[in-house]
């Protein structure tokens, strides 16, 4: 019986895709894998695909964005399948024959919590750690990882507990869980919809467990760079995609704000954020990437233009 059904979006990504598939196939307990593509123009994928026979190939008429992607993926599988768990699966990344078995085994052991987050270490670097337990942290308006970048099996890294963020790049979720929380926000295209998750989740008393022993191993940002490029950081002034990353981060930051942070943690928000964007600008005004400035610039305007449309949403319901 396939207890957990597995979502992964792709967009442009079908070399990923299929390698993240086939470290599904080899998952020690069976699972369902759902693939969502939001590439109108990768009719190859069905073949692609033929490695999985039983997997469910649903298609975006466009891209419709990360979450929305996602959304497409629970709405099938809540109404279609009777699961016990659903993992929202990043397509650039794999797992380890055992990950699905302990996240299972760890929420049958723990029937109060809801959602549940594997350990990920880099793909090109399995020794070095890309998430080990995250928290959000309203000086950033996000959330942040200990140990980010560092010893992938660095005590902390290795320590099971209760965290405030889980990275959508490997999300856990019991079906209940998803049920309430409803997937994903479909007003966040792409970044931070992984917070806002947590941050309602939080707000609902669902608790987030970090479970190490289960591991994924993640590319980064596959969807988001093109052939032969792999920026570690992706505020780099090369990064030719910057103004994109640098408009929906801003933006959807600014937006979680609005629509989670309360009292102090505004008050957190307006004291550090400035220095936040003033960090990011000043490297991008040296390197002249005006681009990516003006990207910002509209992601600040757009938050406030979001903001408008949810208070008059909310006046008109």
């Amino acid at each position: 019986m396939q207890k957990t059904s597995v979502i992964c979006v792709n967009y442009g990504g079908t070399t990923d895709t299929v390698a993240c598939v086939k470290s599904l196939l080899r998952s020690k307990v069976p699972v369902q894998i759902v693939v969502v593509d939001t590439t109108p123009n990768d009719p190859d994928l069905q073949g692609y695909l033929s490695i999985a026979p039983d997997a469910i190939l649903l298609r975006a008429e466009e891209n419709v964005g990360f979450g929305r992607a996602n959304n497409i993926g629970i709405d099938w599988v809540l109404a279609k399948n009777s699961c016990e768990f659903v993992f929202c699966l990043n397509n650039d990344a794999i797992i380890y024959p055992e990950s699905v078995e302990c996240l299972q085994n760890a929420m049958a052991a723990q029937p109060d919590v809801g959602i549940m987050t594997p350990r990920i270490a880099y793909l090109g670097d399995p020794a070095k750690l890309w998430y080990g337990g995250g928290e959000i942290d309203w000086r950033r308006a996000s959330a942040f990882t200990p140990g980010f970048n560092g010893g992938a099996d660095a005590s902390l890294a290795m320590t099971e507990r209760d965290v405030t963020f889980a990275s959508g790049c490997a999300l856990f979720i019991r079906r209940s869980t998803l049920e309430q929380l409803g997937g994903f926000d479909p007003r966040f295209f792409m970044y931070e919809e992984d917070v806002e998750l947590c941050l309602r989740a939080r707000e609902q008393g669902i608790r987030i467990r970090y479970i190490p022993t289960s591991l994924v191993l993640h590319r980064g940002q596959g969807s988001g760079r093109g052939d032969g490029e792999d920026y570690a950081d992706f505020w780099s002034t090369k990064n030719e995609k910057l103004p994109f990353y640098a408009f929906h981060v801003i933006r959807n930051r600014l937006l979680n704000v609005y629509l989670h942070a309360r009292g102090w943690q505004r008050i957190i928000v307006w004291i550090f954020f400035p220095l936040f964007l003033l960090r990011r600008i000043i490297p991008f005004l040296l390197g002249r990437r005006w681009d990516a400035v003006i990207a910002m610039c509209k992601g600040i305007t757009d938050s406030w233009r979001s903001r408008r449309t949810l208070i008059s949403d909310k006046h008109t319901s």
